[in-house]
């Protein structure tokens, strides 16, 4: 019993620390200007969704808080809001983890945070409304996913990694709009340009929990109800 215990802790711990090593490395690399502070968004924006899908809830949330808070001092050009930029990839993993691990209650809480974010943002902006227009989308993601088990993994990763990626999106929103104060017309150049990330995010996270999925699926921790 006590061999089994460590060897589940041993394992708990390597897929912490590998993960938060990934989010470290990809953060080196940029691949978007961040529009409204002189930072740019960097690769490690698959890994919080891949983080999400591949590990549980708590092991989610220290990987992505271990990895950015070192990310914080290795590639301080994508830190676009000071020590509060590892919040980004910690919502997004431990969110998207409970949606994906937790189906009815880790469901209920991500739906809650999206539209916080959502009402939060039109509290300021209410002008140019459809910037939250993918988050929308995300809860609805979030809602089918809690009542129906999407099997395929091509079909399944898609939305989970989309949901994780949202979540990560819409605490950037929210820091954009409360602490950088960017007016609504900002939101209007940033809208593409959040597509194009988001959808790099998603598709990027799918790729590798694909892939990862069908060699080495024993290592992973598996969806609950």
């Amino acid at each position: 019993m006590r061999n089994d215990v460590r060897k589940i802790t041993a394992l708990m711990a390597a897929r912490i620390g590998v993960f938060a090593a990934l989010y470290i490395a990809t953060s080196l690399i940029p691949v978007s200007m961040f529009i409204g502070a002189p930072s740019f968004l960097a690769l490690s924006l698959i890994i919080t969704p891949t983080i999400a899908v591949l590990l549980s809830p708590l092991e989610a949330f220290l990987a992505s808080l271990f990895g950015g808070i070192i990310a914080l001092y290795v590639a301080p050009f994508q830190a676009m809001f000071g020590p509060f930029t590892i919040l980004l990839p910690t919502a997004g993993s431990t969110f998207g983890s409970l949606t994906y691990h937790k189906r009815k209650r880790g469901s209920f809480v991500t739906v809650l945070f999206l539209a916080a974010t959502i009402s939060a943002y039109l509290a300021r902006n209410f002008p140019f409304p459809y910037f939250v227009i993918p988050h929308s989308m995300a809860i609805l993601v979030v809602l089918i996913t809690s009542f129906k088990k999407m099997t395929p993994l091509g079909i399944s990763m898609p939305l989970y990694t989309f949901v994780a990626t949202m979540c990560e999106q819409g605490m950037m929103m929210i820091f954009a709009v409360y602490l950088l104060a960017l007016p609504w017309q900002a939101f209007v150049g940033i809208l593409p340009v959040m597509v194009y990330e988001r959808l790099l995010g998603t598709l990027g996270a799918s790729a590798i929990v694909i892939s990862l999925r069908k060699t080495i699926p024993k290592y992973f921790a598996q969806e609950k109800f």
